[in-house]
């Protein structure tokens, strides 16, 4: 082996234990500042949604009939005013239960934004929702 090819290579393999060290440590600070900004919120936090769920769920009378259990899981974005806005399901299970959680979703109360690198901006979020007789 020639002499420049030994040295290419032998910068190569000192070069990509950098380059990865250092992709590696972006990395954590990146992630570090996302952990620092909140996740938009239900006002009250999980226990709260859960009672809003448990006190306004309306369990569809087809799904009752044929015993039909399982989770919708709703895709929506909260505005940076806390408004909920494009509801969608992602998960269904059909029987008139995908309607119920998009009505539970779509008739909720505001939330509280989220933050995003310091500034409050539309963020969206997916809740299951339980369907247990």
């Amino acid at each position: 082996m020639n002499k420049s090819i030994k040295r290419l290579l032998l910068i190569a393999a000192l070069t990509v234990p950098v380059v990865i060290i250092g992709n590696s440590v972006y990395a954590q600070t990146k992630n570090a500042s996302k952990d620092q900004d909140p996740d938009p919120e239900f006002i009250g936090g999980k226990p709260e949604l859960q009672r809003y769920l448990d006190a306004n769920l309306k369990y569809p009378a087809k799904a009752k009939e044929a015993k039909k259990e399982g989770i919708v899981y709703v895709s929506f974005t909260v505005n940076e005013q806390g408004k909920i806005t494009s509801p969608k399901i992602v998960r269904s299970i059909g029987m008139g239960c995908d309607e119920e959680a998009l009505r539970l979703v779509e008739e909720m109360p505001n939330w509280k934004p989220g933050k995003e690198d310091g500034v409050v901006k539309a963020l969206p979020v997916v809740i299951p929702i339980a369907f247990r007789l």
